[in-house]
């Protein structure tokens, strides 16, 4: 089961047109929920980026967080794990979802207990 800040590797075929293989990270064990991880700065994903500097699965490549929808992990075939976002980058998730306009307001309820929780160390 994925936890939250677990960076993997996804198989999205059948639910997006481009690209078939994409990283994502785990916004939310329990709801089992998802942000895309993209390669290009879109503002319509309301997007932060993460620095290759920091991730060494993201291989010299600056890549950005997509916050603009929750993903389910039942619609994609999990390739493998590959990191953890550090505690920063997760703080910028929260305080994306909290501020998002496009994510409901059931979605924010039921993930942000849960990141407050992994980000105090409550485990």
């Amino acid at each position: 089961m994925p936890n939250i800040s677990d960076v993997f590797i996804i198989n999205t075929k059948g639910t997006l047109d481009r690209r078939k293989i994409k990283y994502c990270v785990c916004v939310s064990a329990l709801t089992g929920t998802f942000f895309y991880i993209n390669t290009e700065h879109r503002d319509i994903y309301d997007d932060f980026e993460i620095k290759s500097s920091d991730y060494e699965f993201l291989n010299s490549t600056n890549r950005f967080v997509s916050c603009i929808k929750l993903h389910s992990f039942d619609s994609v075939i999990i390739i493998e794990q590959v990191g953890n976002l550090n505690r920063d980058d997760m703080l910028k998730i929260r305080n994306k979802i909290q501020r998002s306009k496009d994510i409901n307001k059931i979605d924010k309820e039921s993930v942000l207990p849960e990141i407050m929780k992994w980000l105090l160390g409550v485990r």
